[in-house]
């Protein structure tokens, strides 16, 4: 019984990583204050994400997938 429970635990993961590895973009999220007060730290965090996936994704990406960026103001307030 405890065999079938992580058999089936292993094929469900399995099963719900394939759309994933298919997937052909990747998001990432970049969550910052980017108005307001602390907008110039938001910025900086905008600006630092994009360098990172623009070099990325002049190398070739990740296996084959492009960087993009779904970035997001949370104005400072949790």
């Amino acid at each position: 019984m405890k065999k079938l429970g992580i058999l089936s635990a292993a094929a469900f993961g399995l099963m719900m990583s394939a759309p994933v590895a298919f997937a052909d973009d990747i998001t990432i999220s970049v969550v910052g204050p980017m108005t307001g007060q602390l907008a110039t730290i938001g910025d900086q965090f905008k600006q630092g994400a994009q360098a990172a996936a623009d070099a990325i994704n002049a190398a070739g990406g990740v296996n084959g997938s492009q960087i993009k960026l779904d970035i997001e103001d949370d104005q400072c307030d949790p």
